[in-house]
């Protein structure tokens, strides 16, 4: 599915995905479908290199930020998966495979290729078209205020939610697969929030600091109040993990704040993400790298109700930048 498909997809099932998880179908206030436009002044991405490159140039290939798994378009992603046997682009095989073992590496790690492959197709279990509910009970806590990143946002029903629920929140969801943002700024047009979420394609994994500076106006220091890790940090390597929290540490100013919802090893079927325990997570933020676990709790990951049943054992971790 081409995200220009992703799109016209959306244009036919707007009213389900314009109120999803903004309010009750009855609800008066929750924003009403109108119709979708196609133009350059729809879609609001900002190039990091070429600070002006239209999105239709992303959706031709050229990256916005160097990303090792080549996400510029469907033939990039074919490309990639040349190599590997991944599932057909059907909910049936994309669910069966992900909740195989065909689905890691070693450790457990999730195969990038795939998830490149199949994010923003609106086939992964994932992309419920709603918020998580961790999320939905940390904006009931006020937990969103200042600049808030969402990283990993994938088609970007979390960053749609705080910036809808939050008013305090001014919201930047990054990921790095262009699919999954022409999917979120559809869904942002048809929930009449066009221009209140600014997204961004580019790798979390770039160990340029200049370039994510530049490109999110931030300063040395950075200027993120909160950073919202929605099964995120689960997918990577402990390699991958470490360039992943080096680029949080300088985006996040002084005592700012990461909510990281992961799924925790008493989650026992095979298939998903890593598994991250206390232990895992305190290793990789503790105070000799500059972090504080404030907060754990249990939670979950909600999922297609096809898929485990709709949801899966996870941990909510509150971590603050020392």
């Amino acid at each position: 599915m081409s995200a220009s498909n992703c799109v016209r997809a959306l244009s036919d099932i707007g009213p389900y995905v314009t109120g999803i998880g903004l309010g009750s179908p009855d609800d008066p206030k929750a924003p009403q479908p109108h119709s979708l436009q196609r133009n350059d002044e729809f879609s609001p991405f900002r190039s990091f290199l070429s600070h002006g490159s239209s999105f239709s140039d992303a959706l031709e290939g050229l990256p916005l930020l160097p990303s090792r798994l080549n996400s510029g378009g469907d033939e990039a992603l074919s490309a990639v998966l040349a190599d590997e046997e991944g599932p057909e682009l059907n909910v049936d095989s994309v669910h069966e495979f992900i909740g195989s073992h065909r689905f890691h590496m070693a450790g457990g790690v999730p195969r990038p290729k795939i998830l490149a492959h199949i994010s923003g197709t609106g086939l992964a279990p994932w992309e419920i078209h709603r918020p998580q509910k961790f999320v939905r009970d940390l904006v009931l806590r006020r937990c969103f205020s200042g600049r808030v990143l969402d990283a990993g946002c994938g088609i970007g029903d979390n960053a749609l939610y705080v910036a809808k629920a939050a008013p305090g929140a001014s919201v930047t969801a990054v990921d790095v697969v262009p699919r999954c943002l022409e999917f979120a700024a559809a869904k942002a047009g048809l929930r009449d929030m066009r221009g209140k979420v600014e997204l961004l394609v580019g790798d979390l994994l770039e160990t340029e600091p200049g370039r994510w500076i530049e490109a999110l106006g931030s300063t040395q220091e950075g200027s993120f109040s909160v950073v919202l890790d929605s099964s995120t940090f689960h997918c990577f390597s402990d390699s991958d993990r470490e360039r992943y929290v080096a680029t949080l540490r300088r985006l996040l100013r002084p005592r700012g704040l990461i909510y990281m919802n992961c799924m925790s090893e008493e989650e026992t079927r095979p298939g998903g993400p890593r598994r991250i325990t206390v232990p895992d997570l305190f290793s990789v933020f503790c105070a000799s790298n500059g972090w504080k676990v404030e907060g754990l709790e249990d939670a979950i990951i909600e999922f297609h109700p096809t898929f485990w049943g709709g949801q899966a054992k996870a941990r909510l971790f509150t971590i603050r930048k020392l």
